[in-house]
């Protein structure tokens, strides 16, 4: 999450990357997150959202971090001996077949 992102007022959200490839998951842990939120909050929609960024916000920076890397790596790799090492590997072992 950067500065446009987390919850502001009744807003609550974060943007993963593609290369996460992890949509449906953090979808699924971030509706978890805000429901606990509420819960803990008696329903206080201000200090849920501000419990939510709270508690979630690492994770999701964690994961953009490692997506960033991920990405970074693979898909523009910084030598010519690492593109070729990454356009030797077979589709399964990089996640596309």
């Amino acid at each position: 999450m950067n500065e446009r992102q987390g919850s502001a007022g009744r807003l609550a959200g974060y943007c993963a990357s593609p290369a996460v490839g992890r949509g449906g998951s953090l979808a699924v842990d971030g509706g978890a997150a805000l429901a606990d939120s509420f819960q803990q909050c008696d329903g206080d929609y201000e200090l849920a959202f501000q419990a939510y960024n709270k508690s979630f916000r690492p994770f999701i920076e964690d994961v953009q971090a490692s997506a960033a890397q991920f990405g970074l790596e693979f898909l523009v790799p910084r030598t010519e001996e690492a593109i070729r090492a990454r356009n030797s590997q077979p589709p399964s072992d990089i996640g596309l077949a």
